[in-house]
């Protein structure tokens, strides 16, 4: 069963959204390393120009670089109404930069039906997201044993 999440990149001229087909949720630790949509964020940095540089349209390429690896999985979403193009979707990220660093606003969504719903769950600099996140996986001993992600993936 995959996790379907919508990445919005946004700056003061654009705004672009991403569609990725599995992993969504925001972290999660597991044997060959983590996944989750705020590591996949955190990934994109490394295609991207280095901050505090942000364009939205820059840093969508860069997100769809760092985590298409082959046919389907990742998508641009052409209109500024992404729950029109994906109502499966679980989650939504939106990211921006704020002085120079990289923001996220990470909402559980309900896209079914007349009206979409999100209810943010969580939302501030991605670096102290992935680090809280990664703090609440080691108290709890988290780790998912079952995932579908190559190693390749990963690395």
């Amino acid at each position: 069963m995959s996790t379907r999440a919508m990445y919005t990149f946004y700056d003061s001229y654009s705004e672009i959204h991403v569609y990725k087909h599995h992993d969504g949720y925001p972290y999660c630790k597991f044997p060959e390393g983590e996944g989750g949509g705020l590591v996949w964020i955190n990934e994109a940095k490394k295609f991207a120009w280095d901050l505090p540089r942000f364009e939205a349209d820059e840093f969508a390429s860069a997100f769809v670089a760092a985590n298409k690896s082959d046919g389907g999985g990742v998508r641009l979403v052409g209109d500024k109404r992404p729950w029109e193009f994906a109502s499966d979707c679980e989650y939504w990220y939106k990211v921006s930069s704020i002085d120079g660093d990289l923001h996220v606003t990470v909402m559980s969504v309900d896209w079914w039906g007349d009206e979409p719903r999100q209810l943010p769950i969580m939302e501030g600099f991605l670096r102290t997201l992935l680090s809280t996140q990664r703090e609440e996986a080691l108290e709890k001993g988290y780790m998912l044993a079952n995932t579908k992600r190559s190693r390749k993936e990963v690395a």
